[in-house]
Protein backbone atom coordinates (compact mmCIF):
# COMPACT_ATOMS: atom_id res chain seq x y z
CA UNK A 1 0.00 0.00 0.00
CA UNK A 2 2.86 2.34 0.83
CA UNK A 3 4.36 1.70 -2.61
CA UNK A 4 1.06 2.61 -4.25
CA UNK A 5 0.90 5.83 -2.26
CA UNK A 6 4.41 6.72 -3.40
CA UNK A 7 3.31 6.20 -6.99
CA UNK A 8 0.34 8.52 -6.60
CA UNK A 9 2.23 11.45 -5.06
CA UNK A 10 5.37 11.19 -7.19
CA UNK A 11 5.73 14.12 -9.59
CA UNK A 12 4.67 13.54 -13.17
CA UNK A 13 7.17 14.14 -15.95
CA UNK A 14 5.87 15.35 -19.30
CA UNK A 15 7.45 16.12 -22.63
CA UNK A 16 7.99 19.67 -21.45
CA UNK A 17 10.67 18.38 -19.08
CA UNK A 18 12.74 17.35 -22.10
CA UNK A 19 13.32 18.76 -25.54
CA UNK A 20 13.26 22.47 -26.42
CA UNK A 21 12.40 25.08 -23.83
CA UNK A 22 8.71 25.95 -23.78
CA UNK A 23 7.76 29.43 -25.02
CA UNK A 24 4.46 31.14 -24.23
CA UNK A 25 2.63 34.10 -25.69
CA UNK A 26 4.05 36.55 -23.17
CA UNK A 27 7.60 35.58 -24.02
CA UNK A 28 6.91 36.09 -27.75
CA UNK A 29 5.68 39.61 -26.96
CA UNK A 30 8.69 40.31 -24.73
CA UNK A 31 11.12 39.07 -27.38
CA UNK A 32 9.45 41.22 -30.03
CA UNK A 33 9.51 44.32 -27.83
CA UNK A 34 13.10 43.59 -26.81
CA UNK A 35 14.22 43.34 -30.42
CA UNK A 36 12.31 46.51 -31.30
CA UNK A 37 13.88 48.35 -28.36
CA UNK A 38 17.40 47.41 -29.40
CA UNK A 39 16.73 48.41 -33.00
CA UNK A 40 15.23 51.76 -32.05
CA UNK A 41 18.11 52.64 -29.73
CA UNK A 42 20.67 51.71 -32.39
CA UNK A 43 18.83 53.79 -34.99
CA UNK A 44 18.57 56.66 -32.53
CA UNK A 45 22.33 56.59 -32.10
CA UNK A 46 22.81 56.71 -35.88
CA UNK A 47 20.40 59.65 -36.09
CA UNK A 48 22.21 61.47 -33.26
CA UNK A 49 25.62 60.96 -34.87
CA UNK A 50 24.32 62.16 -38.24
CA UNK A 51 22.89 65.34 -36.63
CA UNK A 52 26.14 66.03 -34.78
CA UNK A 53 28.17 65.28 -37.90
CA UNK A 54 26.08 67.65 -39.98
CA UNK A 55 26.72 70.39 -37.43
CA UNK A 56 30.44 69.76 -37.00
CA UNK A 57 31.27 68.79 -40.61
CA UNK A 58 28.63 70.52 -42.77
CA UNK A 59 30.73 70.20 -45.92
CA UNK A 60 31.21 66.44 -45.38
CA UNK A 61 27.55 65.65 -44.71
CA UNK A 62 26.32 68.17 -47.28
CA UNK A 63 24.80 67.56 -50.67
CA UNK A 64 26.37 65.04 -53.00
CA UNK A 65 27.99 66.10 -56.24
CA UNK A 66 26.22 66.00 -59.61
CA UNK A 67 27.52 62.48 -60.33
CA UNK A 68 26.29 61.17 -56.96
CA UNK A 69 29.70 60.91 -55.28
CA UNK A 70 30.34 62.12 -51.74
CA UNK A 71 33.11 63.85 -49.79
CA UNK A 72 36.08 61.47 -49.17
CA UNK A 73 35.85 61.95 -45.39
CA UNK A 74 32.16 61.04 -45.45
CA UNK A 75 32.91 57.35 -45.95
CA UNK A 76 35.01 57.13 -42.77
CA UNK A 77 32.43 58.96 -40.69
CA UNK A 78 29.61 56.93 -42.21
CA UNK A 79 31.44 53.68 -41.49
CA UNK A 80 31.91 54.66 -37.85
CA UNK A 81 28.28 55.74 -37.57
CA UNK A 82 26.90 52.49 -39.00
CA UNK A 83 29.24 50.41 -36.83
CA UNK A 84 28.26 52.17 -33.60
CA UNK A 85 24.55 52.02 -34.42
CA UNK A 86 24.49 48.39 -35.55
CA UNK A 87 26.75 47.19 -32.72
CA UNK A 88 24.54 48.96 -30.17
CA UNK A 89 21.39 47.46 -31.69
CA UNK A 90 22.95 43.98 -31.79
CA UNK A 91 24.14 44.09 -28.20
CA UNK A 92 20.94 45.59 -26.77
CA UNK A 93 18.67 43.46 -28.94
CA UNK A 94 20.41 40.31 -27.76
CA UNK A 95 20.40 41.56 -24.16
CA UNK A 96 16.68 42.37 -24.14
CA UNK A 97 15.75 39.09 -25.85
CA UNK A 98 17.99 37.18 -23.44
CA UNK A 99 16.32 38.81 -20.44
CA UNK A 100 12.97 37.43 -21.61
CA UNK A 101 14.15 33.95 -20.60
CA UNK A 102 17.10 34.00 -18.18
CA UNK A 103 16.83 30.25 -17.61
CA UNK A 104 17.54 29.53 -21.28
CA UNK A 105 19.97 32.39 -21.89
CA UNK A 106 22.09 31.79 -18.82
CA UNK A 107 25.39 32.98 -20.34
CA UNK A 108 24.43 36.48 -21.44
CA UNK A 109 27.68 38.17 -20.39
CA UNK A 110 29.81 35.75 -22.41
CA UNK A 111 27.39 36.03 -25.32
CA UNK A 112 27.62 39.83 -25.36
CA UNK A 113 31.42 39.72 -25.33
CA UNK A 114 31.44 37.31 -28.28
CA UNK A 115 28.96 39.48 -30.18
CA UNK A 116 31.06 42.60 -29.61
CA UNK A 117 34.15 40.80 -30.94
CA UNK A 118 32.16 39.60 -33.94
CA UNK A 119 31.01 43.14 -34.76
CA UNK A 120 34.64 44.31 -34.69
CA UNK A 121 35.61 41.51 -37.08
CA UNK A 122 32.76 42.41 -39.47
CA UNK A 123 33.84 46.06 -39.32
CA UNK A 124 37.38 45.09 -40.35
CA UNK A 125 36.08 42.94 -43.21
CA UNK A 126 33.65 45.50 -44.67
CA UNK A 127 35.98 48.51 -44.35
CA UNK A 128 37.80 47.70 -47.63
CA UNK A 129 34.42 47.36 -49.36
CA UNK A 130 33.50 50.88 -48.25
CA UNK A 131 36.79 52.11 -49.68
CA UNK A 132 36.05 50.41 -53.01
CA UNK A 133 32.57 51.91 -53.40
CA UNK A 134 33.57 55.33 -52.02
CA UNK A 135 34.18 56.66 -55.52
CA UNK A 136 30.84 55.43 -56.85
CA UNK A 137 27.68 56.95 -55.35
CA UNK A 138 25.69 57.27 -52.13
CA UNK A 139 23.33 54.43 -53.08
CA UNK A 140 26.19 51.92 -53.26
CA UNK A 141 27.50 53.06 -49.87
CA UNK A 142 24.00 52.62 -48.42
CA UNK A 143 23.77 49.07 -49.80
CA UNK A 144 27.13 48.17 -48.24
CA UNK A 145 25.85 49.55 -44.92
CA UNK A 146 22.70 47.42 -45.30
CA UNK A 147 24.89 44.36 -45.92
CA UNK A 148 26.90 45.12 -42.79
CA UNK A 149 23.73 45.52 -40.71
CA UNK A 150 22.20 42.27 -42.02
CA UNK A 151 25.37 40.20 -41.51
CA UNK A 152 26.04 41.51 -38.02
CA UNK A 153 22.42 41.09 -36.88
CA UNK A 154 22.20 37.54 -38.26
CA UNK A 155 25.53 36.47 -36.77
CA UNK A 156 24.71 38.07 -33.40
CA UNK A 157 21.42 36.18 -33.19
CA UNK A 158 23.08 32.88 -34.08
CA UNK A 159 25.69 33.42 -31.37
CA UNK A 160 22.88 34.03 -28.88
CA UNK A 161 21.12 30.78 -29.79
CA UNK A 162 24.29 28.66 -29.95
CA UNK A 163 25.50 29.93 -26.58
CA UNK A 164 22.07 29.24 -25.07
CA UNK A 165 21.85 25.63 -26.24
CA UNK A 166 24.01 24.32 -29.07
CA UNK A 167 21.76 21.26 -29.31
CA UNK A 168 19.02 23.45 -30.82
CA UNK A 169 21.23 25.68 -32.95
CA UNK A 170 19.24 24.56 -36.02
CA UNK A 171 16.10 26.11 -34.55
CA UNK A 172 17.99 29.37 -34.19
CA UNK A 173 19.20 29.12 -37.80
CA UNK A 174 15.66 28.64 -39.13
CA UNK A 175 14.15 31.46 -37.06
CA UNK A 176 17.00 33.86 -37.91
CA UNK A 177 16.89 33.19 -41.65
CA UNK A 178 13.10 33.58 -41.68
CA UNK A 179 13.37 36.85 -39.75
CA UNK A 180 16.03 38.23 -42.11
CA UNK A 181 14.01 37.28 -45.18
CA UNK A 182 10.80 38.78 -43.81
CA UNK A 183 12.41 42.02 -42.65
CA UNK A 184 14.40 42.39 -45.88
CA UNK A 185 11.19 42.03 -47.87
CA UNK A 186 9.47 44.72 -45.80
CA UNK A 187 12.47 47.06 -46.05
CA UNK A 188 12.78 46.77 -49.82
CA UNK A 189 9.04 47.22 -50.35
CA UNK A 190 9.14 50.46 -48.37
CA UNK A 191 12.37 51.41 -50.15
CA UNK A 192 10.68 51.00 -53.52
CA UNK A 193 7.59 52.93 -52.46
CA UNK A 194 9.77 55.80 -51.17
CA UNK A 195 11.35 56.20 -54.63
CA UNK A 196 14.66 54.57 -53.61
CA UNK A 197 15.60 56.87 -50.74
CA UNK A 198 18.86 55.43 -49.25
CA UNK A 199 18.51 57.51 -46.07
CA UNK A 200 15.15 55.90 -45.31
CA UNK A 201 16.71 52.48 -45.91
CA UNK A 202 19.37 53.20 -43.29
CA UNK A 203 16.92 54.30 -40.60
CA UNK A 204 14.44 51.49 -41.26
CA UNK A 205 16.95 48.63 -41.29
CA UNK A 206 17.71 48.14 -37.59
CA UNK A 207 14.20 48.40 -36.06
CA UNK A 208 12.65 46.24 -38.80
CA UNK A 209 15.42 43.66 -38.59
CA UNK A 210 15.38 43.30 -34.83
CA UNK A 211 11.62 43.31 -34.35
CA UNK A 212 11.51 40.44 -36.87
CA UNK A 213 14.31 38.57 -35.08
CA UNK A 214 12.56 38.88 -31.73
CA UNK A 215 9.16 37.90 -33.12
CA UNK A 216 10.23 34.92 -35.21
CA UNK A 217 12.59 33.52 -32.57
CA UNK A 218 9.66 33.41 -30.18
CA UNK A 219 7.08 32.25 -32.74
CA UNK A 220 9.17 29.40 -34.14
CA UNK A 221 10.23 28.39 -30.63
CA UNK A 222 6.57 28.17 -29.62
CA UNK A 223 5.61 26.32 -32.82
CA UNK A 224 8.44 23.80 -32.50
CA UNK A 225 7.56 23.22 -28.85
CA UNK A 226 3.99 22.48 -29.95
CA UNK A 227 5.25 20.02 -32.62
CA UNK A 228 7.46 18.34 -30.01
CA UNK A 229 4.52 17.92 -27.63
CA UNK A 230 2.46 16.23 -30.33
CA UNK A 231 5.05 13.90 -31.85
CA UNK A 232 7.54 13.58 -28.98
CA UNK A 233 10.50 13.67 -31.41
CA UNK A 234 13.23 16.30 -31.54
CA UNK A 235 13.37 16.78 -35.30
CA UNK A 236 15.78 19.74 -35.07
CA UNK A 237 17.98 18.42 -32.27
CA UNK A 238 21.65 17.90 -33.12
CA UNK A 239 21.34 14.51 -31.38
CA UNK A 240 18.98 13.19 -34.06
CA UNK A 241 20.69 11.08 -36.73
CA UNK A 242 19.15 10.85 -40.21
CA UNK A 243 19.89 8.50 -43.09
CA UNK A 244 23.19 6.64 -43.16
CA UNK A 245 25.06 9.06 -40.88
CA UNK A 246 27.17 7.36 -38.26
CA UNK A 247 26.63 7.93 -34.56
CA UNK A 248 29.17 10.62 -33.68
CA UNK A 249 27.91 11.74 -30.29
CA UNK A 250 30.41 11.96 -27.47
CA UNK A 251 30.33 9.49 -24.60
CA UNK A 252 28.87 12.13 -22.29
CA UNK A 253 26.05 12.84 -24.77
CA UNK A 254 25.32 9.14 -25.14
CA UNK A 255 25.08 8.74 -21.37
CA UNK A 256 22.83 11.80 -21.12
CA UNK A 257 20.49 10.45 -23.81
CA UNK A 258 20.34 7.05 -22.13
CA UNK A 259 19.51 8.69 -18.79
CA UNK A 260 16.83 10.76 -20.49
CA UNK A 261 15.26 7.64 -22.02
CA UNK A 262 15.30 5.94 -18.61
CA UNK A 263 13.64 8.94 -16.94
CA UNK A 264 11.00 9.05 -19.64
CA UNK A 265 10.34 5.31 -19.24
CA UNK A 266 10.05 5.62 -15.46
CA UNK A 267 7.73 8.62 -15.83
CA UNK A 268 5.50 6.61 -18.15
CA UNK A 269 5.37 3.75 -15.65
CA UNK A 270 4.43 6.14 -12.82
CA UNK A 271 1.70 7.71 -14.94
CA UNK A 272 0.29 4.30 -15.83
CA UNK A 273 0.40 3.25 -12.19
CA UNK A 274 -1.36 6.40 -11.06
CA UNK A 275 -4.02 5.97 -13.76
CA UNK A 276 -4.57 2.35 -12.69
CA UNK A 277 -5.02 3.32 -9.04
CA UNK A 278 -7.45 6.08 -9.93
CA UNK A 279 -9.43 3.67 -12.10
CA UNK A 280 -9.56 1.16 -9.28
CA UNK A 281 -11.10 3.74 -6.97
Amino acid sequence: MSESSDQVVSPEISNSDFGPSQIGGLEIVLRTLGGLGGGIIGTGLIFLISILGSGIFPAVFGETSSDGTVHPLFVFLFLAMVFLGSATANLLGVLFIGLSNREKYAHLSTTLVQIFILNIVILILVAPVYMIVAGLNIEMIAFVAALQIVLSAMASTLILEIMANYRYALLGVYSTVLAILASSGVIFIIYSISKSNPTLLLFLALPTMWISIGFFSGLLGWFYGWIYKIYGTDFLSSAIIYGADVHILSKAEEIAMEQEDERRHEAKKRDEGAAFLKGGK
